[in-house]
């Protein structure tokens, strides 16, 4: 969980860091009452199935946010990255990407 400064949930994460070699990462918009995207890792477990690896609903779809999420799910996967991450053309989403490859280099 990710708190703001006066301690209300900003973010969570969930994940089940059993598999991990190729995901899917898709956020929704703003689809919920309280206005925060639901992002979704999504993938094929080691049994060939499609699964929902890791979920959280964040506050905001900006590069703080994004690299907040991606954090939490190396840190859940103990540092060890997907293979591969398969997402739309997001920006925030692409830089905050970067800056996580650019912090294991």
């Amino acid at each position: 969980m990710d708190l703001d400064e006066v301690g209300r949930l900003k973010n969570v994460f969930r994940v089940n860091a059993r598999s991990r070699a190729v995901i899917t990462f898709v956020s929704t918009y703003l689809t919920n009452k309280y206005d925060m995207p639901f992002a979704a890792f999504v993938g094929v477990n080691h049994n060939g199935q499609s699964i929902l690896f890791g979920c959280g609903l964040i506050s905001n779809e900006d590069i703080e946010t994004y690299v907040w999420l991606f954090n939490s799910w190396l840190t859940c996967m103990f540092y060890r990255a997907p293979m591969a991450i398969i997402t739309d053309q997001d920006k925030a989403m692409q830089n905050a990407i970067e800056i996580l490859c650019q912090c294991k280099t």
